[in-house]
């Protein structure tokens, strides 16, 4: 291998020292930026892409935080909702004291009743309906008062089916006789556990 001597070069006209000084400039530029810039470049856009990722995910992650306060009071709302729902449903022990609730309804609007029969449970997932089939006899306003007694009961009450035959006549009054069922709702828990 040749030795370069730097007096041969130092000896060269200015414009042939300014090309190799430009070359010896130009060698180490594309050397500088492939082994070091270019790949600086590629690793810092790669981190640029996954930079921005993680700022959208802390973005959507500090999102779902913000509404943790809301989901908590929605959820607290939803479950007084449910309380408030279920308190409306009576279970199996609290049946018997509604359906003597429904005939003591009847008798302090001064109805007399002629029918009062209890249906067969029909479950419908987590409640069942109990049905209690009535026919009564009194006053159109005594049925009136009996309709807002049962409507104002703590328990859901459906009044179906009803029809209203007017009858005799007692003391210048007409007594009305009233066909209709009473469905009213069981809580199943066994079916609201089945079913979580």
């Amino acid at each position: 291998m040749q030795k370069i001597d730097i007096n041969v070069i130092l000896k060269l006209p200015t414009p042939k020292k300014l090309i190799i000084l430009g070359a010896i400039w130009l060698v180490v530029v594309v050397v500088f930026y492939f082994l070091l810039y270019g790949a600086k470049m590629s690793e810092k856009s790669e981190l640029t892409v996954k930079l921005a990722g993680l700022k959208k995910t802390v973005a959507e992650k500090q999102q779902m935080a913000n509404n943790v306060p809301r989901l908590k009071k929605e959820r607290e709302e939803l479950t007084a909702q449910l309380s408030m729902a279920l308190a409306q449903l009576p279970n199996e022990k609290e049946i018997a004291n509604l359906l003597q609730n429904i005939s003591d309804a009847a008798k302090s609007s001064r109805l007399e009743i002629l029918t009062f029969k209890p249906g067969k449970e029909a479950p419908k997932g987590f409640y069942a309906e109990v049905t209690i089939d009535m026919k009564v006899e009194g006053r159109y306003a005594n049925l009136v008062a009996f309709y807002e007694r049962v409507a104002g009961l703590p328990r859901i009450v459906n009044i179906s089916r009803l029809t209203v035959t007017s009858g005799k006549e007692v003391r210048g009054e007409i007594m009305m006789s009233a066909n209709f069922i009473a469905t009213t709702f069981k809580f199943l828990p066994q079916a609201a556990e089945a079913k979580k």
